[in-house]
């Protein structure tokens, strides 16, 4: 069998986390000796104690195989973490993915890339701060990174795609259930414009809750720079900005300036601990 449905089929497990995947395969070398390591020898490399009590290599076969031929007529990259072409942000933080698929054009400069999130219910104001802010970044042929949510997500992809630059979007669901479905045509437009869709979930795996604050350690991940331009309390792409300080990426933040709305409270909160206000262009002093 193809060491690349072993690797596929490592990916549909949810028992062991990236981390562990990466540590383990760093260990074996091979997605197949992992998957016929015995019980108490995986409790021992994990150090902890483990929900599975054996993989379950019959069910994983099955829909890695049905992946694997899935991605042989699509065009889908599979980027092992150890592979020339994964990227080299990802490398930079703790848990980055064990396997990126990703459909569409990835190559870009790390150090000229920026993800731009936020809110999915913005306000007009929060939806021109963030065009006039990825227009910027586009000129200065800054890769834009984002999560293709509604809101401020798919207000950064279709400007950088409109201005001719290049963006990546991260998805919380397998490379082929485009989320939300009311993207699917942005997503098509994103294809045919040299930019990329990612995700660390294989093909079938559908959108959860749970996975897209995991997703944001992604979009954060491949990139140098975060900026959020409109984020209520308690919102997702809070996430984004305190995992830009666990991951060394420096954090700008759209000026709320006089603004009331509570739709900008989370701004507000980013700025009073810290985070670079940006109320102009001119505020990005690292350019």
């Amino acid at each position: 069998m193809d060491e690349l449905i072993y690797d596929i089929a490592l990916t549909y497990d949810e028992s062991i986390t990236p981390l562990e995947k990466t540590t383990i395969y760093s260990k074996y070398g091979s997605s197949k000796k992992i998957l016929e390591l015995n019980t108490s020898t995986l409790k021992n490399i994990l150090g902890r104690k483990w929900s599975g009590k054996s993989f379950n290599k019959e069910s994983l076969f099955k829909k890695a195989e049905t992946a694997y031929n899935y991605i042989l007529k699509s065009n889908i990259k599979v980027l092992r973490f150890d592979d020339k072409n994964y990227p080299e942000g990802l490398k930079m933080i703790p848990d980055f993915p064990f396997i990126l698929y990703c459909k569409g054009e990835l190559n870009y400069s790390f150090n000229e890339s920026i993800a731009i999130v936020g809110t999915r219910k913005p306000t007009f104001i929060g939806l021109k701060k963030t065009g006039d802010f990825t227009k910027y970044f586009t000129d200065k042929n800054f890769t834009i990174v984002s999560g293709l949510a509604l809101g401020i997500d798919t207000k950064a992809h279709e400007t950088a795609l409109l201005n001719k630059g290049k963006t990546i979007a991260v998805l919380g669901c397998g490379i082929d259930k485009i989320y939300p479905a009311a993207n699917k045509a942005l997503a098509k437009m994103l294809l045919s414009q040299n930019s990329a869709i990612v995700s660390e979930y294989p093909p079938g795996v559908l959108p959860k809750k749970w996975n897209f604050p995991k997703r944001n350690r992604i979009i954060v991940g491949l990139s140098r720079y975060v900026l959020i331009t409109e984020s209520p309390s308690r919102s997702g792409s809070l996430i984004s900005a305190y995992l830009s300080a666990d991951y060394n990426r420096e954090l700008f933040v759209a000026s709320p300036e006089n603004s009331q709305s509570p739709s900008f409270s989370g701004n507000k909160e980013l700025i009073f601990t810290g985070a670079t206000e940006i109320k102009k262009n001119e505020d990005f002093i690292f350019l």
